[in-house]
């Protein structure tokens, strides 16, 4: 009779991955509200964006990061892919949005 040893958790790449996923949010969400000032109250809050893209940019390179740490567990561990791709994707996804949004209005 042969045992096997027990499959390790999925914690440690699941948790980077929504943890890359909830940084990215955390990032996107005050330049979010500032948009919703500029076009709900007054169109004078734009000012603002210069203080929350940078915010974005740094927040999607850390998610992004965290996002690749996932997946280097992941293919440690040879599973649990999903949560750790989908978190870098987004980090790049936020700082390749912010770029061409920059590219476009200049």
């Amino acid at each position: 009779m042969t045992t096997t040893a027990p499959e390790q958790p999925l914690t440690a790449q699941r948790a980077w991955g929504i943890g890359a996923i909830a940084l990215s949010v955390l990032a996107l969400l005050p330049t979010l509200i500032v948009t919703g000032l500029m076009a709900g109250l007054d169109g004078d809050y734009g000012w603002l964006v210069l203080f929350t893209l940078p915010v974005v940019v740094a927040g999607g390179a850390v998610a992004m990061l965290a996002g690749i740490v996932g997946l280097v567990y992941a293919i440690i561990r040879r599973r649990g892919y999903l949560w750790p791709a989908i978190g870098c994707v987004v980090g790049i996804a936020l700082i390749a949005g912010i770029s061409i949004h920059l590219a476009v209005s200049a």
